[in-house]
């Protein structure tokens, strides 16, 4: 799709939009109209959150719609990265949605080191709003074979000494502040630098050394106290940590102000304003408003006289949306004042259920389940969803789709178990969802922190892959506006061929293209005559998203948990079992490696050597590049007839297939491997480099480099492009073997029993899922997580055991 056919439409009240594209560089339609913003949110289901090197992460992908939580099809491409300790970007793949559904998986090497890592992901358009959107999560992967069986005994459970850490107390006043001479309820969280919450006991005293009040948290370092400060009057706490003694002081106390304290019921919201003597006598008998906004749209707006002191105003919550709101108290100059985080919760909710059908089943025994998603009227659900069944070994994060959309993904930071607040099995989780919004979603709601920011859009939505690159001339380093670009590709879905014109600055760009894996490629350049010109070049696809690190927190790993899934994969290595790499497969250097980034690729050279050739005039007599490739570069072989892109060039063998290397001119990456550059005669060429990498799939890649003479530029064929390019990833099918009939007798050991990315239920709201047991004799905890086509998120848990 031309970008001049691609408009989009955006409005930010109360924000001027500056509307570019996909980079700096991309022109900007010139019929480019005012615009309608939307918020995209991405989630991304995995089988776990516990590897060992060799195994699969496997994962299902959901974007929605940032405030109604419906599947969306703002944009089809969604891009997933697998992060380092240090946040590098270790692999990354770019997934095809459709209707806001998508699935892939990463292979883990055998090279990477034990550790914390973090899978994110996000769209092109997320990328306009910083980190705001963008889905991250922490996942630990185990290598027992670099620091080989003593990891196990060296490190045991791999734990942080929490005795050494950090441990703070922070303050929060419901409303946002205290206010002489008003009682308001305060709430506090204790931590450590690992994130992890501490329990703590404490008393608030005053200047004159009298105990006001004292406080005790919760195990998750959590708690509230009711503190009414006096007039001029000042305040510290002392408590402890355990048995640690610690000292902090209390928030800072305004001499005049309101206080604003919330309380729910299932209809309605209560809100009590009060008003120190200062402020009332300033305020008195003027009207103040209150204000209710979710996901930053108005959803109630009232006023009151403040005839007293004290006044109360009764919400009726019927048609609020489900989810996170803002309570918002505004004076007579319709300043805020007060604000307050309330979670509401409405009726219109799904049940999810799965039923195993029996309690305990035998090893490599038939199970199957039966799953059932139904309305608050007890009427079908048609759910889209994902489903896991995973060896009991592995620890449960306590996070779903739920608790992600719902809370995780509107509150920044760090929220443990999260799906306890949403789990309708925990008789507290509403009182402790309003601690933690007291607490953690006091400053961090994602909502008000758009509304106070200036937002700047650079980067436009994808309904499909986005080529974009340049013409100039050959020789001068000058732009050539008005060319005609025509891109065709034999292996695309749906439309094949694309045109567009270069803008003024020698620009074009395209987008809407949609293909798998890696295919070739033919772009040419033309001006309005039709004739041929200009030096054809492509950009990369997409640059990395250059956000802050998640923080990795060391959280410690059960020590039986590494073991055992470290001798699982030994196994499964020694006699391959399944979708497990062998040794054999992948040689493993890892202090040898060295990584290259090159296009949308990050590259290892994994200690093979360089071919490094210093043109002279004894090579001039070669018929061109290609016989001087086929004579001297080790491994090159001629092109097979029926090669997609010509017969021209030279490959080398992969895995027994042959493959084309790519093709850098003078350090330039974005011409791939141009057929053209084959033909060119020896004397144009100062020098040839051969390299051999390996990707992040464990897959070789050729890269040849060449240093040419500004004469080779002069050719003809510099307004023609034959590549290959990698469009969307095909995620792999999960290896479930069938018992039914002879197996082998080889130990089925996997950690992760059954793993299904998209499944659907009927039109009775209904799915059948069959697969077979393993060996290991554990607890089995079955995950599902889904969105109704209502655009309700939707979880489910299931347990039985193996014995």
């Amino acid at each position: 799709m031309n970008l001049k056919r691609y408009t989009l439409f955006c409005l930010l009240s109360g924000s001027t939009l500056c509307c570019l594209a996909q980079q700096k560089n991309v022109p900007v339609p010139s019929d480019q109209k005012s615009v309608k913003l939307f918020f995209e949110k991405s989630y991304l289901q995995l089988d776990r959150s516990y590897y060992s090197t060799g195994e699969d992460i496997w994962f299902s992908a959901y974007l929605v719609n940032g405030k109604s939580s419906s599947l969306t099809a703002t944009s089809n491409s969604l891009y997933v990265e697998l992060l380092s300790p240090k946040s590098e970007i270790l692999d990354r793949k770019m997934i095809r949605l459709d209707a806001g559904l998508g699935k892939g998986d990463f292979k883990l090497k055998d090279s990477i080191p034990s550790g914390w890592y973090a899978i994110r992901a996000y769209t092109n358009w997320m990328r306009n709003f910083g980190d705001d959107f963008v889905f991250q999560k922490r996942i630990h992967i185990s290598n027992n074979i670099i620091e080989n069986a003593s990891y196990f005994t060296r490190n045991p459970g791999n734990k942080s000494d929490a005795a050494n850490l950090k441990k703070s107390i922070a303050f929060f006043p419901e409303g946002g502040s205290l206010v002489e001479g008003l009682t308001s309820i305060v709430a506090f969280k204790t931590n450590d630098d690992a994130g992890n919450g501490i329990k703590a006991t404490g008393s608030v005293i005053s200047s004159k050394g009298d105990t006001v009040t004292t406080f005790q948290s919760t195990e998750a370092g959590m708690g509230i106290f009711a503190f009414a400060p006096k007039a001029s009057e000042k305040y510290r706490v002392e408590g402890f940590y355990g048995k640690e003694k610690f000292s902090s002081e209390m928030p800072e106390i305004l001499k005049k102000g309101l206080s604003l304290h919330v309380t729910t019921d299932s209809l309605n919201i209560r809100a009590t304003i009060s008003a120190n003597e200062s402020m009332f006598s300033e305020l008195k008998d003027k009207s103040i408003s209150l204000v209710i906004k979710h996901a930053g749209d108005l959803i109630y707006s009232g006023s009151i006289k403040l005839s007293k002191a004290t006044s109360s105003v009764s919400v009726s919550k019927k048609g609020f949306p489900n989810g996170i709101s803002i309570i918002t108290l505004l004076d007579d100059a319709n300043r805020p004042n007060c604000e307050r985080l309330v979670y509401i919760q409405n009726e219109n909710k799904v049940n999810l259920s799965i039923i195993t059908g029996k309690n305990s089943y035998k090893p490599r025994e038939k199970v199957v389940l039966q799953l059932k998603a139904t309305d608050f009227l007890g009427q079908p659900a048609k759910t889209s969803f994902s489903l896991a069944a995973v060896d009991g070994l592995v620890p449960d994060d306590g996070n779903d789709i739920v608790s992600y959309f719902m809370l995780q993904s509107e509150v920044k930071g760090e929220i443990k178990n999260a799906a306890q607040y949403f789990d309708v099995k925990n008789p507290s989780r509403l009182k402790q969802l309003d601690l933690l919004l007291l607490t953690q979603g006091w400053r961090d709601y994602i909502w008000r922190k758009l509304a106070d920011s200036a937002i700047k859009i650079s980067y436009l939505p994808e309904p499909g892959i986005t080529i974009k690159g340049l013409v100039r001339e050959k020789l001068a380093n000058k732009a050539l506006p008005d060319m005609n670009i025509t891109l065709f590709g034999s292996n695309f879905k749906g439309n094949k061929l694309y045109t567009t014109k270069t803008d003024q600055d020698g620009h074009y760009f395209l987008d809407g293209l949609n293909w798998n894996g890696n295919q070739a490629i033919k772009i040419s350049s033309k001006d309005d005559k039709g004739k041929k010109g200009g030096w054809l070049q492509i950009d990369t696809l997409i640059k990395p998203l250059n956000l802050s690190p998640l923080k990795i927190i060391d959280a410690g790993i059960p020590n039986t948990l590494n073991a055992e899934i470290g001798k699982r994969m030994d196994y499964n290595r020694k006699y391959k079992f399944g979708d497990s790499i062998s040794l054999n497969d992948i040689e493993i250097k890892a202090n040898a490696s060295k990584r290259l980034t090159l296009f949308n690729e990050s590259l290892s050279t994994f200690g093979y050597p360089d071919q490094v050739f210093n043109i002279t005039a004894a090579d001039y007599s070669y018929k061109g590049l290609e016989h001087f490739l086929l004579t001297k570069a080790n491994g090159a072989q001629t092109i097979d007839d029926l090669d997609s892109t010509g017969g021209e060039g030279v490959a080398f063998l992969s895995n027994g297939k042959k493959v084309r290397p790519r093709i850098l001119i003078n350090n330039r990456e974005d011409l791939f491997e141009r057929l053209d550059y084959y033909s060119l005669t020896m004397d144009q060429i100062n020098q040839v480099t051969v390299r051999h990498l390996v990707n992040n799939e464990a897959k070789d890649v050729y890269v040849i480099s060449l240093n040419l003479k500004d004469e080779a530029l002069r050719g003809s064929n510099l307004d023609l492009l034959n590549i290959n390019l990698n469009g969307y990833y095909t995620a792999r099918t999960f290896y479930s073997p069938n018992y039914a009939s002879p197996a082998s007798q080889n130990k089925d050991l996997r950690t992760t029993i059954f793993w299904s990315p998209s499944i659907k239920t009927n039109e009775k709201g209904e799915a059948t899922i069959i697969y077979f047991n393993g060996d290991n004799k554990a607890d089995i905890l079955i995950k599902a997580d889904g969105i109704t086509d209502k655009g309700i998120a939707v979880s489910a848990k299931a347990t039985y055991k193996v014995q």
